[in-house]
Parts: structure tokens; C-alpha cells; sequence
């Protein structure tokens, strides 16, 4: 498990890029089900942030059903099909968002910017 190797940016809050960094772990399959996750006191000393943020990363992760904590003890991964298919919908969403973004601002029209996609999808 890597999660020490998240890069935080200054222009987003740190609790939704490391909400969002787990669950690109879960989709690389390198967090499994029922994989215990570090405390919230460990991970916020790992990453030097304060536990409140790993705390509202963790609780965001609850709220959608791909952590769960178990008698306020610890937090495991929770991994099925469901969980699976709807991290792929939003990673693939945030993504292709940005690319539009981005080729809207380097000018490039919709015809064009499918002539890119289609050259470096047949690569």
C-alpha cells in the first residue's frame, strides 16, 4: 500500500485528493477488500497533515461505501463489483473532464480534438 506517495496540490482542499487517491489505489488493485487502512493518527503522521483531514477523507469513503470502520477501531477497504464499476464511471468522468477542459482551452474544436483522441487511442 503506497498512500504515503500522494502528492497533495495547494489549489484543492488535502481531504478530497487523498479521498481520491485511495480509491485509484483500489482501482490499481493495490488495496483489497477488506484491507486494513492505517489509523487516522498514523496516516496524518505519515503524511505530516493534521488527523482532521484524513479523518474527513476517511469519513467521505464511509459515506460511499468503499471504507468501513469497524467498532471505531479500525477501517478496512470494502471492494465488490458495485463499489468497483461506480470508481471507474468517476475516475473516467474527472479525467475526460479535464481533457475537454484542456482542449477547449488550447483552442482545439470538437473534430479536432477527436482526430488527437483517435491518434493516440490507435498507438
Amino acid at each position: 500500500m503506497n498512500l504515503q506517495d500522494i502528492q497533495f496540490n495547494k489549489k484543492e482542499p488535502m481531504y478530497p485528493q487523498l479521498s481520491r487517491y485511495i480509491k485509484k489505489l483500489i482501482l490499481a488493485d493495490e488495496l483489497k477488500h477488506y484491507e486494513e487502512l492505517p489509523s487516522r493518527r498514523e496516516l496524518a503522521l505519515q503524511l505530516s497533515i493534521n488527523p482532521n483531514t484524513v479523518q474527513k477523507a476517511y469519513k467521505q469513503l464511509e459515506d460511499e461505501g468503499i471504507i468501513k470502520t469497524i467498532s471505531n477501531v479500525k477501517s478496512v477497504v470494502i471492494v465488490n463489483e458495485k463499489i468497483l464499476e461506480k470508481l471507474r464511471s468517476e475516475m473516467i468522468e474527472e479525467t475526460m473532464k479535464e481533457f475537454v477542459k484542456e482542449c477547449q482551452t488550447s483552442g482545439l474544436d470538437f473534430q479536432q480534438t477527436i482526430v488527437w483522441l483517435t491518434k493516440l487511442w490507435n498507438t
